[in-house]
């Protein structure tokens, strides 16, 4: 059985080839067979002011793809390009983190580069922290 399995709380709504879907009162399991259908958990979306980090601006925009509010033959060349900056910061972490995402964006597996980038956003949070952290200690010797 190929395609993507979403699993539904009662009354979570979900977009796929940019129509916004509800699932009924139960919770449910749906599955979208089509490999080119592009498909976003609403839960999963970020909002705007979210946006605040390099990878999330990544993530952002390939949900904006998914969505309908970007063309992906406008925008896909400059997020790949933007993978390719964010390469330099990942690669000391894991040298794939951004390759697989640059397959899968290359593929159109638009779903499948979000679950990913969650996990790299949350290394960057990570990273964040640590820089954030040292800068105080420098701040602190300094003052």
């Amino acid at each position: 059985m190929a395609g993507l399995v979403l699993k539904l709380a009662a009354g979570e709504r979900f977009v796929v080839n940019g129509a916004l879907l509800e699932n009924g009162d139960k919770p449910s399991t749906v599955r979208i067979a089509d490999d080119d259908a592009r498909v976003l958990r609403c839960r999963d979306a970020l909002q705007p002011s979210e946006v605040d980090t390099p990878t999330k601006r990544v993530y952002y925009a390939i949900q904006l793809i998914i969505t309908g509010d970007l063309k992906e033959e406008d925008v896909l060349s400059a997020i790949l390009n933007e993978c390719g900056r964010l390469e330099d910061v990942f690669e000391t972490i894991d040298t794939s983190l951004m390759s697989v995402l640059r397959s899968m964006l290359e593929r159109g597996n638009y779903y499948s580069a979000l679950c990913h980038l969650r996990g790299i956003i949350a290394i960057e949070a990570e990273l964040l922290k640590v820089a954030e952290h040292k800068s105080r200690q420098v701040q602190a010797k300094v003052a």
